[in-house]
């Protein structure tokens, strides 16, 4: 399985300790170098430089082949990771930004944000969305407590369903 991810992911996952997941969920995941810069840059959190710094096997940076300024999206990072799903027919984005998950969705990528990960982490048993989603909320990662409140919903109808 192909995934690529924008920085918003995996900021957030690695703040909140869950990055892991992600080898756990997908094997791999890529990121376009805009993305890398954006993770190690001098006023990204400690915690992320570091992670990000220690690349993980599981972490790979690719360079896009042309990068395309015409993707209607500001955010360097956005448009470089919609370009590198497309050049390698990802099975996934992963991404939070709403103009970038609407472009993303035009040309056809399949998409997914950081509560759609830890949501899907906890179906398989890899993490607590309730202990995640209480960490999230700890960070500045903007998100609406209706959007949480359903996955959790959603979470303990699976649970009584099994």
């Amino acid at each position: 399985m192909i995934v690529v991810s924008d920085a918003t992911p995996l900021n957030a996952l690695i703040r909140i300790g869950e990055v892991d997941v992600l080898h756990k969920l997908f094997g791999s995941v890529l990121v376009p170098r805009a993305v890398f810069g954006e993770l190690s840059r001098a006023e990204t959190p400690n915690v992320v430089r570091e992670w990000v710094l220690s690349q993980p096997a599981w972490f790979e940076v690719r360079s896009v082949s042309l990068p395309d300024a015409s993707l209607p999206i500001k955010g360097r990072g956005e448009r470089e990771a919609i370009q590198l799903a497309v050049e390698t027919k990802a099975d996934l984005l992963l991404v939070d930004d709403k103009k970038a998950r609407s472009v993303a969705q035009r040309l056809g990528l399949r998409i997914t944000g950081t509560i759609g990960v830890l949501e899907l982490a906890a179906t398989l048993g890899h993490t607590n969305l309730k202990l995640a989603f209480e960490r999230l909320r700890e960070t500045d990662f903007e998100v609406s407590e209706g959007l949480l409140q359903d996955a959790l919903e959603r979470e303990a109808k699976r649970r009584s369903e099994t």
